[in-house]
């Protein structure tokens, strides 16, 4: 089966990186992939949505080259947590291709890197270890000119033929078309970003109580629409 290595990236805090990575985690593991989130994010937000201990060995572990033990966060469905020492200068001297290098003996069939907002060094390892970047923004100007940079720099490494995710994808996140910003989003980052495919995740209460209650997603409500848009959004990443 062919593994599928998905940076989750976004730049600008607050835009759903995490709530995105944690939501399509859960669908490929309803879909009965053994998926692992490893957390780039010194806040370690993902372990404790996904309800696991946020403290536990993980990612800084995995970058210094040992064995951490994914915890077990559902059926199909790990994590390894993040943490404040992945803002130590050991990790910040790292290689960008470590983590691409970190991961080549997990036996996982979908590794989804939930990447920090601002700290691009940690951003970085994440989008060179992957296949596919989902870019997450919603309609704040600010979080546009986040993932615009993030885009920027990989279309950089493309140019370059450095290492680093080669598949894009628009994550527009949070919208309600009932407010004015949230139905120009789309025609603007289609005018912006032609050939870059975009995906809609609806504003859903469903997202932010099932990580409020520390309960994957599609345990939580596997029919609502934040539930049906990710899994749109899985079927891309499996299909292309």
């Amino acid at each position: 089966m062919k593994r599928h290595l998905i940076a989750i990236a976004g730049r600008k805090g607050g835009v759903g990186k995490t709530t995105t990575a944690c939501g399509l985690a859960s669908i490929f593991a309803s879909q009965k992939y053994k998926v692992l989130i490893i957390d780039l994010d010194p806040q370690s937000n993902a372990g404790y949505v996904l309800g696991t201990d946020p403290t536990a060995p993980g990612t800084v572990e995995l970058l210094q080259g040992k064995k951490p033990i994914p915890i077990k966060a559902s059926e199909n469905l790990y994590v390894l947590p993040g943490g404040p020492n992945l803002a130590g200068h050991t990790i910040q001297s790292l290689d960008p291709l470590d983590l691409a290098d970190a991961i080549e003996s997990l036996q996982y069939d979908v590794i989804i890197f939930d990447c920090p907002p601002g700290v691009e060094y940690l951003e970085r390892l994440g989008l060179v270890a992957a296949k596919i970047a989902l870019i997450c923004t919603d309609a704040h100007p600010l979080a546009v000119m986040g993932a615009s940079r993030v885009i920027q720099d990989l279309q950089v490494r493309q140019k370059k033929n450095r290492k680093g995710a080669s598949r894009l994808g628009l994550i527009l996140s949070r919208i309600d078309l009932r407010r004015s910003m949230d139905q120009s989003l789309d025609q603007q980052l289609a005018e912006a970003y032609p050939s870059i495919k975009r995906f809609i995740i609806h504003q859903d209460a469903s997202l932010a109580w099932a990580a409020a209650e520390r309960v994957p997603l599609i345990e939580y409500d596997s029919k609502g629409k934040a539930a049906n848009d990710l899994m749109t959004v899985s079927n891309w990443v499996v299909n292309e």
